[in-house]
């Protein structure tokens, strides 16, 4: 009860969520999995990617945030592109920013 009072209070202000800047990429040219780090504390980040043949535009969004408290601040998302990453560029949406992608980390699920 208490949660939708707050999301019809918070409605004017976008309760379904807010943007979210993009700190780090990793992802291999020839795979088709991109791994984005945000910064969203615990909020349950998703992303959105629109693909091109030279850029990759991913806009990240997160709940809202009612005052939790933490350390833990660092969320990832993982998105499957349509094509492999190859040598396009990574746009984080809500910057406008290029961001670096890093070799994909070697412990994560294949691709």
């Amino acid at each position: 009860m208490i949660a939708v009072v707050a999301c019809v209070f918070l409605a004017s202000r976008g309760c379904d969520g807010r943007s979210r800047s993009v700190f780090a990429a990793y992802g291999d040219p020839e795979s088709t999995r991109l791994e984005l780090n945000v910064a969203s504390c615990n909020e349950t980040p998703t992303a959105k990617v629109v693909e091109s043949d030279t850029e990759v535009r991913v806009q990240v969004t997160s709940g809202r945030w009612l005052g939790r408290n933490g350390d833990d601040c660092a969320d990832g998302v993982v998105v499957t592109l349509n094509a492999p990453l190859g040598t396009r560029t990574v746009v984080d949406q809500s910057t406008g920013e290029t961001v670096e992608v890093s070799p994909a980390d070697p412990l994560a699920p294949p691709k």
